[in-house]
């Protein structure tokens, strides 16, 4: 009998043999799921192996103590957004795993390509037929891999969004582990009259990775570019991502009144809410471009500016001019094929203009003497 209560004593006793099972309440409390019989933190994907409140509340406290502010509806909101996006990545695998790897990476990989250059989504479809013509010459043997590769403009919308939504997932998941963050808007109208106002996001963890990303590019469709519009579009997209202004470090935006108004801007209300929570971290700044298109303005440069505009103007606003020049050009194989007009209304313009008018300047001057009308 001794001997019996020694072994069982020094026996030790198994995970699976606890029989814990894991309970509805730690997905309010902590953020973790059951998947494949362990606890999955729906933050940051990471697994914990044993059901135990202890261990799924210590992950919760060390690696996402932010999320305690959220409470009530925005909290169990917030759960249900997580929820889905995990089925959505779930259901992406279990889809993946029907196709082979590299005919699916081939798919993505043009979907991605056809999204960077803003392309047509029906042109992967095109895309489809020139690996078809290459691969029947090169590889006549591989043309039938080719053409299994799914490049319809079905399924190249539906690539475009699984890689939009997997960014939003990384970027999500990196903005859990932020120790500051900053926050640059810019608004602009779109050729639809609508307002478009970009949310771009930097921010640093705990071992100062950086991360900069477009957070947001969300159209103001039914309201006005008022200060609250604009705050309300942001307050939702720091929702979104978990973000609490208590570790915001400044937001950069342009002179525009609804964003600096000194009553009620956006910077000033995100600065009143800062200093409700004490951040007296919490800083405004001015866009470094838009100063630098402000200066440019004021400056002028009219010495250097009516030389340039009016040399360019004798080039290109006469047609045989332009076409000689633009044959001058190509005779001496020069890395650009045209010069650029100067526009007053798109600000970007100017430096673009002279840049290209300094890296053409020799043939420039050698193309004006050759018409009489050197370059002072």
């Amino acid at each position: 009998a001794s001997a019996s209560c020694q072994n069982k004593i020094g026996m030790k006793r198994k995970i699976a043999d606890e029989r814990r099972a894991f309970q509805e309440k730690w997905t309010d409390d902590y953020f973790f799921v059951e998947s494949n019989n362990k606890a999955l933190c729906l933050l940051c994907r990471e697994v914990v192996s044993v059901f135990k409140d202890y261990n799924l509340k210590r992950h919760y406290i060390q690696m996402h103590p932010k999320l305690s502010e959220l409470q009530g509806v925005s909290r169990k909101q917030k759960i249900s957004e997580l929820k889905k996006s995990l089925t959505f990545q779930q259901q992406l695998f279990r889809k993946s795993a029907t196709q082979p790897d590299s005919l699916l990476k081939a798919s993505y990989v043009v979907a991605n390509l056809i999204a960077k250059k803003s392309k047509p989504f029906a042109d992967g479809e095109f895309v489809k037929e020139c690996l078809e013509s290459v691969a029947d010459i090169i590889c006549p043997e591989k043309k039938s891999e080719f053409s299994k590769i799914s490049l319809s403009h079905q399924t190249i919308a539906r690539r475009v969004e699984d890689i939009a939504k997997s960014i939003e997932n990384t970027l999500e998941s990196r903005c859990a582990t932020f120790k500051f963050y900053s926050i640059a808007l810019d608004d602009c109208t779109d050729v639809t009259d609508t307002t478009q106002l970009a949310i771009f996001i930097r921010g640093v963890d705990i071992d100062f990775n950086i991360t900069e990303e477009l957070a947001s590019l969300i159209p103001l469709k039914d309201s006005t570019t008022k200060s609250v519009d604009l705050y309300n579009a942001l307050k939702a997209t720091l929702t979104k991502f978990s973000l609490t202004i208590k570790n915001m470090s400044g937001i950069v935006t342009d002179s525009a009144p609804a964003m600096v108004g000194k009553k009620e801007g956006l910077t000033t209300l995100m600065e009143e809410d800062a200093k409700q929570i004490s951040n007296v971290c919490f800083m405004k700044y001015h866009c470094i471009i838009h100063q630098e298109n402000m200066c440019a303005r004021i400056l002028k440069m009219e010495n250097v500016m009516n030389v340039v505009i009016k040399t360019i103007n004798f080039i290109r606003s006469r047609g045989l001019n332009h076409r000689q020049f633009q044959e001058f050009l190509t005779t001496l194989e020069s890395t650009y094929g045209d010069i650029l007009y100067f526009t007053a209304v798109r600000w970007l313009s100017r430096g673009k203009m002279l840049k290209r008018f300094y890296d053409l300047r020799d043939e420039i001057k050698s193309f004006m003497e050759l018409k009489g009308k050197p370059v002072p």
